[in-house]
């Protein structure tokens, strides 16, 4: 019984990341491929528990569509287990629908939890709604006759939550050699990086975010420090690195967890640079002890300056608390990155450019503007149609790269502009005034890709730059 976990080709990036989105392989881009850890974590159960199974990521390896039929024609799986998103459905399907017809599909992740009757209508033989590790494992193990209770089927609508893992520590190392750590990405670490998950689960119920509806709750729980130092130490042993990025959901959910890990890490001297995920309410205190462990960026959602934007979402920050954080940070060393998103509910064009002229002057090292976008599942989806902010209501209107709300003050159309203002307004502050960012960016991917490559890349990103000013 082979069991294939594959993170499908095509042009969408999904297993890996929580914001599905189109990719992009323009010459001036640093190349990004999240790490599928739930896969990941999944496939490494599995072997324990001794199954016959393997983790491929189409999208890392960049296969297209014909290299990714000849492996599963070659392994000949009874099993494969995908995710497709709200943005990749019609395309994932016509993928899926080409295989042998006796392979039984099994789709997990956000969309098949906000959509399992609607993954099964499309053409999959099983939906899974939330966390999966031990439930694919239940299934597994009874050869497909016992359907946990978070399966769906099409003799199976009604479905429950899986009980939450409560013990992180119990469960094995994600497989990272089936698919090569090199394939994988993360654009905000120094040069080469390896991911790792340290908690699940975020203290914030923010919207427009897909966490707590794939728990079904909150979800906060951790790992010991001790496993998770245990497991640094593994990764600088087995793998050629230069950072480990932390890629929780938000690694200061519960904050004695983070400041347990900077006391093992300082107890056993040990010296790997790290990155992590967190937010904004960290105590500048904190930020003292990740520098004396080595963690050289911290990297955390804002999303807005805006006090009635922030209200709305909702999100407890503001532009001084942050501002005081990014100092902090400078001053013990570190780097930031923060995120941003345009076109959330209650902003403007007004109030999203006063945000973007804010996030200039207090000069993170780097930034990242999204389109907030209502992914099924969250209240903002619901709110928008509620409200009737959705332009149009379906798959395909995800794949346009556009905003898919508009509002009375502020339309679609509008939204998109200022996406795009954001990005070229970032970009022109880091080539001409910030050229710390620049260097940080040109030498990691040096360690990465080599001298000649980057350099034309980096020529692309200034012509670019000089063509859209």
């Amino acid at each position: 019984m082979k069991i294939l976990i594959l993170n499908l080709p095509g042009p969408v990036f999904k297993a890996g990341t929580r914001w599905p989105s189109k990719i992009s392989y323009r010459k001036d881009q640093i190349r990004y491929y999240p790490y599928p850890w739930f896969m990941g974590y999944a496939t490494s159960l599995l072997k324990k528990n001794g199954l016959d199974v393997i983790f491929k990521d189409a999208i890392a390896m960049e296969w297209g569509n014909q290299e990714t039929f000849s492996y599963i024609k070659k392994l000949s799986p009874r099993y494969l287990v995908c995710e497709t998103t709200a943005i990749s459905l019609d395309q994932d399907i016509s993928f899926l629908n080409k295989l042998d017809k006796r392979i039984i599909k099994i789709n997990v992740g956000q969309f098949a939890t906000a959509n399992s009757w609607e993954c099964i209508k499309a053409g999959f033989d099983y939906s899974v709604v939330g966390e999966y590790e031990f439930s694919l494992l239940g299934f597994f193990k009874s050869q497909g006759e016992m359907l946990p209770v978070n399966f769906v089927s099409k003799n199976k609508k009604k479905w429950h939550y899986y009980p939450l893992i409560e013990n992180l520590d119990s469960l094995p190392y994600p497989e990272r050699d089936d698919t090569p750590v090199e394939y994988f990405n993360e654009p905000s670490c120094y040069g080469r990086n390896i991911v790792m998950v340290s908690s699940r689960g975020c203290r914030f119920n923010c919207s427009y975010c897909t966490v707590n509806s794939f728990y079904g709750k909150r979800g906060i729980r951790t790992r010991s420090a001790e496993n998770v130092v245990d497991e640094m130490e593994y990764l600088k042993n087995k793998y050629a690195f230069d950072e480990i990025y932390f890629d929780d959901d938000n690694i200061t959910a519960k904050l004695g967890h983070l400041e347990s890990i900077c006391k093992e890490i300082i107890k056993r001297k040990l010296k790997i640079s790290w990155v992590c995920m967190g937010d904004a309410l960290i105590p500048l205190e904190t930020v003292d002890s990740l520098a004396k462990a080595s963690c050289s960026m911290y990297k955390f959602g804002v999303e807005h300056f805006d006090e009635e934007v922030l209200k709305a979402i909702p999100k407890p920050l503001s532009f001084e608390k942050v501002s005081e954080l990014v100092k902090r940070c400078k001053k013990n060393g570190m780097r930031t990155h923060l995120a941003f998103m345009v076109g959330l509910p209650k902003s403007s064009y007004k109030k999203d450019l006063e945000m973007v002229k804010k996030v200039i002057s207090i000069n993170p090292t780097a930034v990242q503007f999204a389109i907030a976008m209502p992914y099924p599942g969250t209240r903002f989806y619901q709110e928008s149609k509620k409200n009737k902010w959705l332009i149009k209501d379906g798959v395909d209107v995800y794949a346009s790269g556009k905003s898919v709300v508009s509002y009375p003050n502020y339309s679609s159309k509008k939204i998109t502009e200022m996406f795009r203002l954001a990005w070229k307004l970032w970009r022109r502050h880091i080539i001409f005034s910030q050229p710390k960012s620049s260097w940080f960016y040109f030498s990691g991917n040096i360690k990465r890709e080599g001298l000649i490559k980057t350099l034309q890349r980096s020529l692309a990103y200034c012509l670019n730059i000089v063509k859209r000013s």
